[in-house]
């Protein structure tokens, strides 16, 4: 049995057999871990991946896509942009970090939502990092379903809708 230093087989030894060669996700403490519906630790996944529909991927297809984000008209719409850089997603970030009383300074100039959080997790109190897991899957899930509701049912991007 090759899957153990003593050759000799074990139950361990055959869970990693059954993992060799995988790939992991560096999100997957944050995805999975915190508590939210599957839907939204779904969503959270695939926009890690950047595998969500946003103009980037849009274009890279070459589909018909918006010029800049529909939520502040000001960029060309990226995930990283849309859960991160946009004024109106900064500004939800801090109304919503305020609201609840987490002492986290807001998502500014990361290079991606998980660099964020881990940074947002030493500043947190103990107690309090359960609630900033959660909060870091739901925002950037209410922010996508605004995005959404403001391209497909024309509604008007409003932080207090979030």
């Amino acid at each position: 049995w090759r899957w153990s230093a003593n050759g000799v087989y074990s139950a361990k030894s055959a869970y990693t057999a059954t993992f060799a060669g995988s790939t992991t996700c560096a999100a997957w403490k944050l995805t999975w871990k915190h508590w939210a519906p599957p839907r939204i630790r779904f969503f959270h996944w695939l926009a890690h991946l950047d595998r969500c529909w946003t103009a980037d991927r849009l274009a890279r297809r070459g589909l018909q896509h918006p010029a800049r984000c529909p939520l502040c008209d000001q960029a060309p719409e990226t995930m990283h942009h849309l859960i991160l850089a946009c004024p109106l997603a900064r500004q939800t970030w801090h109304e919503t970090l305020s609201w609840l009383r987490i002492p986290c300074t807001p998502p500014d100039d990361e290079p991606s939502l998980l660099d964020w959080w881990q940074s947002a997790r030493h500043s947190t109190p103990a107690p309090m990092r359960k609630g900033l897991g959660t909060v870091t899957l739901l925002v950037p899930w209410m922010i996508w379903k605004h995005r959404n509701d403001c391209i497909f049912n024309g509604a008007r991007p409003s932080v207090n809708t979030i």
